[in-house]
């Protein structure tokens, strides 16, 4: 390394600095370390890198308000874009918030469709709106999955026609999609900051339910096969979310579920459970499932695979069977009976009361 600078290199060390970055700088001074070039800047009495020159601001002024940060980052090259937000800020300018900075259909959740359906409950589960970083910065809707299930960002973000990348951190995949106009329509949907505190379950068409609560399985839900190969489906969320699907299988299906409660780690709220099994399960998975547009591939393979299963109910029933029969059968509804068998059936369960000499006067429901 050489001791002295020579001429020529002063001469480049003032064209260059604080121009381009230091780290750029070592390419032009190969016998130089990032200490010695700032320190010679210093003794030449040199700017400041740190500290942002007239034509600099000059051109945050003049490009601020609409250039995307890409292309900010190009124009002022020994800049960050924190450093660019920062100083942004500093001079008190704003970004426009009436379009985005890449492609996007804005216009996505004006519109109810199956998979708009779908989306929309699986923000409920999985995603969230974050706000804009700086004083004038659109807001975000962001989407996280394990880095195994990123197939479902990737046909989100083909589904809004989304020119945003899909960032990976450890086992982690990111989608973050900023776009104030999406965000003001998913407010009016009633899915706003910090959802888990403020959960309100958005008034869904009638015939695109079954979508929004696949969309919530997929983000907050277990498809699985246990240990004796039944099948098995569970819900978690808040306390609205998980009545109102419980609530919906039962209408529709007869199906019942209780629904379990455990507080969160910071114990501001509940974590709601359902869970379903053997047919139970079979039929609510065929109903969420089948011919659908938009799904989590993993899922969508373990639901196909807990719908092969062939049922087999056991003949003999059970001390404790017989004893939940004689204790239930004449008092609850035929579907929390079911429930507390998942592997009889109810022609059978009817069948074994009946020889235990238990009648059941009222079976409307």
């Amino acid at each position: 390394m050489y001791k002295y600078w020579s001429p020529k290199e002063i001469s480049l060390l003032k064209k260059f600095y604080p121009k381009t970055r230091v780290k750029d700088l070592t390419e032009i001074f190969p016998n130089r370390t990032k200490t010695t070039i700032v320190a010679k800047a210093l003794n030449l009495d040199l700017p400041s890198a740190k500290l942002w020159q007239p034509e600099e601001n000059n051109i945050l002024r003049k490009h601020f308000t609409e250039a995307s940060m890409e292309e900010l980052t190009k124009l002022l090259p020994k800049r960050s874009k924190l450093a660019i937000w920062a100083q942004g800020e500093r001079l008190a300018l704003k970004r426009k918030t009436d379009k985005p900075r890449l492609k996007v259909n804005e216009d996505y959740f004006k519109k109810w469709s199956p998979n708009m359906a779908y989306i929309l409950g699986f923000i409920l589960a999985d995603g969230c709106i974050i706000r804009g970083t700086y004083k004038g910065y659109s807001d975000a809707l962001k989407f996280g999955v394990q880095k195994r299930d990123i197939d479902v960002l990737e046909k989100i973000k083909k589904e809004l026609s989304a020119e945003h990348k899909i960032s990976l951190m450890k086992n982690a995949a990111h989608l973050c999609i900023t776009s104030q106009k999406i965000v003001n329509d998913l407010k009016i949907l009633k899915i706003s900051y910090q959802k888990s505190l403020r959960e309100i379950i958005p008034n869904v068409p009638k015939k695109y339910i079954r979508d929004f609560i696949r969309g919530i399985v997929d983000g907050d839900g277990g498809v699985s096969i246990d240990k004796t190969g039944y099948p098995n489906l569970s819900i978690c969320g808040g306390k609205n979310t998980i009545t109102f699907i419980r609530d919906y299988f039962l209408k529709k299906f007869n199906i019942y579920s209780t629904i379990t409660k455990s507080t969160s780690k910071d114990k501001k709220c509940y974590l709601c459970r359902i869970a379903y099994r053997c047919n139970s399960a079979k039929t609510i998975l065929d109903y969420l499932y089948n011919n659908a547009n938009l799904y989590l591939e993993r899922k969508f393979q373990i639901a196909k695979q807990c719908l092969a299963i062939e049922m087999k109910y056991r003949k003999n029933y059970s001390q404790k069977e017989k004893q939940l029969i004689k204790q239930f059968y004449p008092v609850l509804f035929k579907n929390k009976i079911l429930s507390m068998l998942p592997n009889r059936n109810w022609l059978n369960i009817q069948q074994q009361a009946s020889k235990l000499n238990i009648h059941k006067y009222n079976i409307s429901k």
